[in-house]
């Protein structure tokens, strides 16, 4: 509710819940920290530390929160506080989207037109707005100096494509069967599949970057870029993977990588650890390899 809160506690061995009023200033602590006047009666969760631990590096803290943006569909900004003075901001903003024609056949008799489903004929991708690309533009601000509250942000934009399809599914009844006794649930009727496909920086100041647009620089230049480079830039650098270091995404990024540089969001069926696809179980085999598949297809397309 708009004041309502629910406190956890832990009670000998037991975890406890208990509800009560929000204090003052609970209720919508982002912009309490930030002494801003917000009208929206967000969710706070306060998850106070047991134990006081070191700060963490807030580049590769910055890089691990951009990777958790990457496929958000409402998570969209998150800010950073120590000590009630903000030190890194991370907004994902969408500037255009628009559907993906695909290639029709050049008459009714001939097979020439846009593959869109798996050789086996277990997902088929949708057509018109179920087949979208979104550009969206992720802007990184990070405060030069965690110790001085008044030093500057500095500020670094990444731009970046996605390709996303709704696709449908046609599972065979023994396949399915297998999967419900694998998975104990049902396997979904239709499902999503994005990719990740590229990423151009727009950090027009930041000249570590500029350096790079250069093809003509010496390689003294190169070796000064790592110094150059702002922190803020080191984590937009880090949104857009390197050839072969695309990742899977089952929900959240996983160890498996794509094998070149697009990362991949599917409800693959995973591992028990969430960490692989499990290509091990025959059923959930197939199906794995059928979305890859048609995944495969929407790339193309």
């Amino acid at each position: 509710g708009e004041e309502e809160a629910m406190a956890f506690f832990w009670k000998g061995d037991g975890l406890w819940t208990k509800t009560g009023k929000a204090p003052p200033g609970i209720v919508n602590i982002s912009a309490t920290l930030s002494n801003e006047k917000d009208e929206n009666n967000w969710t706070s969760f306060i998850l106070p530390s047991r134990d006081p631990y070191p700060l963490p590096d807030l580049v590769e803290f910055g890089q691990f929160l951009t990777a958790a943006l990457t496929f958000t569909q409402c998570l969209a900004n998150i800010k950073v506080y120590v000590n009630q003075t903000l030190q890194l901001d991370i907004n994902k903003t969408i500037l255009e989207s628009h559907t993906i024609a695909t290639p029709k056949a050049s008459s009714w008799w001939k097979n020439d037109g846009a593959l869109i489903s798996s050789s086996t004929g277990m997902f088929v991708l949708g057509k018109g707005s179920d087949l979208t690309q979104t550009s969206v533009q992720m802007t990184v601000s990070l405060r030069k100096d965690v110790s001085n509250p008044d030093s500057a942000m500095e500020t670094s934009t990444v731009r970046a494509r996605y390709a996303s399809a709704m696709v449908k599914t046609k599972i065979p009844p023994d396949v399915e069967k297998r999967i419900i006794r694998v998975t104990k649930k049902n396997p979904p009727k239709e499902l999503t599949v994005q990719i990740f496909l590229d990423a151009a920086n727009h950090d027009e100041d930041d000249e570590s970057l500029t350096i790079k647009r250069n093809t003509k620089f010496n390689l003294n230049k190169l070796a000064n870029i790592g110094t150059k480079q702002s922190m803020a830039s080191k984590i937009t650098d880090s949104f857009s993977p390197t050839p072969g270091s695309g990742r899977i995404f089952i929900g959240f990024r996983t160890s498996q990588t794509t094998g070149f540089g697009v990362h991949l969001a599917a409800p693959l069926m995973p591992t028990v650890e969430r960490e692989a696809i499990d290509f091990v179980d025959p059923a959930l085999r197939e199906f794995n390899s059928s979305l890859l598949e048609v995944a495969g297809v929407l790339m193309r397309l």
